[in-house]
């Protein structure tokens, strides 16, 4: 239905039916601000996928393909936080736990030191500079041992035996950004190495619970408390030596949606279904499930088999994700999950993006690449002080990464012009 504005009405009526007029004047603006990125995508290759809603009334404004499922990359990771927040809770801490099995004879521990994960992906970081693993060494100080004659290990079994996600390519995997996961980490499950004719760089771990026994046990050996490795030990029962505990999980948020941190998304989307229902493997999609049904989000068609969205079979629609924002932004915890998105131009993965321009410090979303896949999904802040959702996800595109990008942000500049 069309509004017209006449000079016949109250001050009153012509001040709200004003607002409509300019309303509907820039619900025409972002369709059409929409009908030029679809243009502008469609010619580039590839499907793309968009919606726009207003916060406040949840009102579609517009929208393309919003439907239909799409590769996300790491949006996936917006999901991951969502379910853990709504799980867990902003002030969760994951706990790490020292544990003697034997005895202490004249100094010396007649048996095993066992390190047990329950999924904190920061143990060890920053890099030789945790104070966690200091203390976990003075526990041992003040246990009165000076020397193990069994061996230091690493125990990982509380999240399941999965070290990959699902689907992740074969060339990710000596990846530094994409880490095996499980119970123990230490160091971001990677290790520096040296590289022929030019500067160390990093990369994965084998094992991530053995390489996490290694670095306590070179920090013990540097306390002057050797380690023999010995076999056969008659050990005993375990006894809790120390416990050290994550940040909570307010402050992970940021590693994992400014910076988009693999591993934590991992870690922390198994943490809170093992934490529910007991399965810290990618069944953790059955629990996924569960969150969005909690939340009111129709989950049919979504596919999601890893927390950070490195794996191609994983499948959103945007109408899905800008569903999940308007949840993320009403729930007791929204304010944290929002501080935690990158900012248009100035933090994580937008810091070089909307630089300049209207969407500069107006937009807050959460990035996502993988080859021919670019993705941005998140909200503008009007001048009015609402705010516009969206979601943008984009599949098979045959320009390159950076043009693709480019068109994506130049129609969030558009939408920063006309939407408010």
């Amino acid at each position: 239905m069309s509004r017209r504005c006449g000079p016949a009405l109250g001050a009153a009526a012509l001040a709200f039916l004003a607002a409509g007029c300019a309303a509907t004047g820039s619900d025409a603006a972002i369709a059409a601000a929409l009908a030029r990125f679809v243009a502008a995508a469609e010619g580039a290759g590839g499907r793309v996928g968009v919606v726009v809603v207003d916060a406040d009334s949840g009102r579609t404004l517009a929208a393309h393909a919003e439907r239909q499922g799409f590769v996300p990359a790491s949006n996936a990771k917006l999901v991951t936080a969502v379910v853990a927040l709504h799980t867990l809770g902003p002030w969760a801490t994951l706990r790490t736990e020292l544990l003697v099995a034997g005895e202490v004879h004249d100094g010396e521990l007649r048996g095993d030191l066992v390190l047990r994960g329950f999924g904190d992906p920061t143990l060890g970081l920053p890099w030789g500079r945790d104070p966690r693993l200091q203390q976990l060494v003075a526990a041992v100080v003040a246990a009165g041992v000076r020397r193990v004659a069994g061996s230091v290990r690493g125990d990982g079994g509380w999240l399941g035996g999965e070290r990959h996600g699902q689907g992740w390519p074969w060339h990710d995997l000596d990846e530094d950004y994409a880490p095996p996961f499980g119970g123990l980490c230490c160091g971001g499950n990677v290790e520096r190495v040296e590289r022929d004719g030019g500067p160390s760089g990093r990369r994965p771990v084998a094992d991530p619970a053995a390489f996490a026994a290694r670095t306590l046990q070179a920090q013990l050996a540097a306390a002057g408390i050797g380690v023999a490795d010995g076999e056969g030990m008659a050990g005993g029962p375990e006894r809790l030596l120390a416990v050290v505990h994550s940040p909570p999980l307010a402050e992970l948020l940021r590693p994992l949606l400014a910076d988009s941190d693999n591993l934590v998304a991992e870690q922390l989307w198994r943490v809170a279904a093992r934490a529910a229902d007991g399965v810290g493997t990618a069944a953790a999609a059955a629990h996924t499930r569960t969150v969005l049904a909690a939340l009111g989000i129709d989950a049919a068609g979504l596919v999601q088999v890893d927390g950070s969205g490195l794996s191609r079979l994983d499948l959103v629609q945007p109408a899905q994700v800008a569903a999940l924002l308007a949840a993320a932004r009403r729930q007791p915890w929204g304010e944290a999950f929002a501080a935690a998105l990158p900012l248009a131009g100035v933090s994580g993965t937008l810091a070089g993006r909307l630089a300049a321009g209207p969407a500069h410090r107006r937009v807050r979303a959460k990035t996502g690449t993988l080859q021919r896949v670019t993705a941005l999904s998140g909200w503008l802040e009007r001048a009015d002080g609402g705010a516009l959702l969206f979601s943008i996800l984009w599949n098979d595109f045959l320009v390159d990464a950076a043009a693709a990008r480019a068109t994506v942000d130049a129609f969030v500049q558009d939408l920063a012009a006309v939407g408010g």
